[in-house]
């Protein structure tokens, strides 16, 4: 069946502009006809707020020359408290935000992880805002609580069967407040079903790159997450069913890949996470029944591959890693390991990876760490070079007695 496709450019389109009221309309009206495909020109469009994505909408840009660009952060202090099932903030500068903005509501010195609320301002009146939708949780003036246009630059949420192609997003270093992935990210979902994000790239955003939280059959294919202030890609909170394939995520603050809260059934293949400032991949609460294959995992300040500290029946069990390469991942402060394993981790699966370090001294190097509550964890014709010890039980060796 033939849906629409409707064009936006900067100069020349069936919609033209340099910022998110044209794509958005563009987006909205494919939308409101079953579906479609919006198709963004060359060049830098300057977003102010935030692009939601629709259900059976594809957004597509010119390979390599579409650049969405991260608008400056405008926030206020709030002026009341902003209570729980409330659809309204009242804030000291209401002057800092438009109707039509996409806000987040929260503390200005730390996330409240889902309890932040990321809303569209549907109207003013004097110092109040409206919005499209209830608080998600109580924000207290006297906890430093603010509203901010720090959000993702591409959201969707509740949608299905959308792809989001060929776009560069670039995130805005100016901007202060860190976006924490439960709520936001460069590109997010929440609550989506059947996403493909494909050829896409996330920079330099104040923030996780990717986030996907509740999500089910999300596919990150031949992607770019770099040097964002958070993680490059972070799916969790019951997603199944993700694929991230041939894909990079490198040099952001945290780490690479972070498999959150109940990332099941999926699989990581022939992707890149190195230089991030923690782990290559990170995996935990009730992370079960993945598959981590053919990746390299090299250069992270923490470990290549970390299985987070999780009793039983939490922990990340029953997943397999084969084939990937992990090499001179660690620091002084955190040792020279290349997979971590804590908790009560359990029937994992290490396969045919090549593990080692090529520029730390060698005794003090570990190839496996298995901590004291794992078990039936099966290694098989894994490579090791110039690993002091393959295996360890402690994450931190002890140092040769000239340098203790």
């Amino acid at each position: 069946m033939d849906k629409i496709v409707v064009t936006v450019g900067i100069e020349a389109g069936d919609l033209t502009g340099r910022g998110n009221l044209a794509i958005q309309a563009a987006i909205d009206y494919a939308a409101q006809l079953g579906g479609g495909t919006v198709r963004i020109g060359p060049g830098v469009f300057r977003l102010d707020s935030t692009l939601h994505l629709r259900s059976r909408v594809t957004l597509e840009g010119t390979p390599g020359q579409t650049i969405l660009l991260q608008g400056e952060e405008r926030s206020s202090e709030l002026a009341a408290d902003a209570d729980l099932h409330e659809s309204q903030v009242t804030v000291t500068d209401p002057d800092r935000f438009a109707v039509g903005q996409t806000v987040a509501i929260r503390k200005a010195s730390v996330s409240m992880g889902f309890g932040d609320t990321v809303a569209v301002i549907t109207g003013k009146d004097g110092c109040v805002l409206y919005l499209d939708r209830e608080l998600y949780s109580t924000v207290l003036v006297s906890s430093g609580g603010i509203v901010t246009t720090q959000a993702s630059v591409i959201s969707g949420i509740g949608c299905e069967d959308v792809q989001i192609r060929h776009l560069i997003v670039e995130g805005n270093p100016q901007n202060r407040t860190f976006a924490e992935g439960c709520r936001n990210g460069g590109i997010y979902l929440y609550g989506a079903r059947q996403v493909e994000i494909e050829d896409c790239s996330v920079r330099d955003f104040n923030g996780d790159g990717i986030s996907y939280q509740h999500c089910t059959d999300i596919h990150v294919v031949d992607c770019e997450s770099v040097r964002n202030q958070g993680k490059g890609i972070h799916p969790g909170s019951g997603t199944s069913g993700t694929h991230i394939r041939k894909s990079r995520f490198l040099k952001n603050g945290m780490d690479g890949i972070f498999l959150c809260w109940r990332v099941q059934h999926s699989v990581v293949e022939q992707c890149k996470a190195a230089g991030n400032g923690m782990n290559g991949l990170s995996i935990g609460h009730k992370d079960t029944h993945n598959v981590i294959r053919h990746n390299d995992f090299s250069d992270n300040g923490y470990y290549g591959i970390f299985f987070r500290n999780e009793p039983e029946p939490s922990s990340a069990s029953y997943n397999r890693v084969e084939n990937n390469v992990l090499m001179d991942n660690g620091s002084e402060n955190m040792g020279f390991v290349a997979i971590r394993i804590r908790g009560c981790t359990h029937d994992v699966e290490l396969v045919s990876n090549r593990i080692g370090f090529t520029r730390t001294p060698q005794e003090r190097t570990i190839g496996i760490c298995l901590e004291e509550h794992t078990y039936r964890i099966q290694m098989n014709d894994n490579e090791f070079v110039q690993c002091g010890m393959q295996t360890h039980s402690h994450w931190l060796p002890e140092l040769p007695e000239k340098q203790a």
